[in-house]
């Protein structure tokens, strides 16, 4: 998965975050968008395996309206986005979604000026993942570029400096019964979710972590061999690792 590196611009009316550096118009340079074939494993890890771009803006921003180039190349302009979504966080560790969006297929021409994308009527992010539902008819997946217009910094800095630790589990491999362990600063509920690979939930229960260490046994008998995603969750929080099963069923 190749990311997006994101730059800031500082302009009169206020900031525009973006991906590249073009104005208006866009060349048709493979080289100079995105481009995903193979579905790896998304960082709002509820999206499962997807074809998706990350951008961290660096700090808390209120975002506004949104400028995208769909991929503007010769012959592969059908892999251009033409529904995906939009999740946001200020930690980079909850999600929220914020909606879908739908966007035109290029025209493969060097004066192409892409089109207007979804107001995000000032929603504070500092993260932001745009993951493809569909495109229009290509194996892979691409984007030119995308702007993101903000008023500038928000002042609304939540204190989200809780003190949690990574997520561990032990034994892993596991066939029996294996030990999520986390750390976390006070109480907290919270909900622990298991997912197989393509993104399937195989597993869920609502969980209490204590100051401290907290172990979670979870039996995985029943789980087929193969690789999956623990991802434990709450209000502020969410951590993830990864487990493998080895079992005979």
């Amino acid at each position: 998965m190749k990311k997006t590196i994101v730059s800031l611009l500082l302009l009169a009316s206020g900031f525009m975050l973006q991906g590249q550096c073009y104005e208006d118009r866009h060349n048709t340079t493979e080289s100079e968008g995105w481009i995903s074939c193979l579905p790896s494993l998304n960082p709002n890890i509820s999206r499962g395996l997807s074809h998706w771009l990350y951008y961290d803006f660096g700090d808390i921003y209120r975002l506004q309206g949104t400028h995208f180039w769909n991929l503007n190349v010769p012959g592969k302009t059908n892999a251009g986005i033409q529904r995906a979504v939009i999740d946001y966080s200020i930690d980079g560790t909850s999600w929220e979604e914020w909606g879908t969006f739908e966007l035109d297929e290029a025209n493969a021409s060097g004066f192409y000026e892409g089109q207007a994308g979804p107001d995000l009527d000032n929603l504070e992010a500092r993260y932001i993942i745009i993951t493809v539902i569909e495109n229009h008819g290509n194996l892979c997946n691409g984007l030119s570029e995308v702007r993101f217009a903000t008023t500038g910094t928000s002042t609304s800095t939540e204190e989200l400096d809780l003190a949690f630790g990574e997520l561990s589990i032990f034994p892993n491999p596991a066939s029996d019964i294996t030990q999520v362990k986390i750390n976390t600063d006070r109480s907290l509920s919270g909900e622990m979710q298991i997912m197989d690979m393509s993104g399937q939930l195989v597993h869920k229960q609502n969980v209490q972590l204590l100051s401290g260490e907290t172990q979670i046994p979870v039996d995985v008998k029943r789980f087929s061999t193969g690789q999956y995603i623990v991802n434990v969750s709450g209000d502020g929080f969410s951590q993830s690792a990864q487990l493998n099963v080895v079992n005979d069923n």
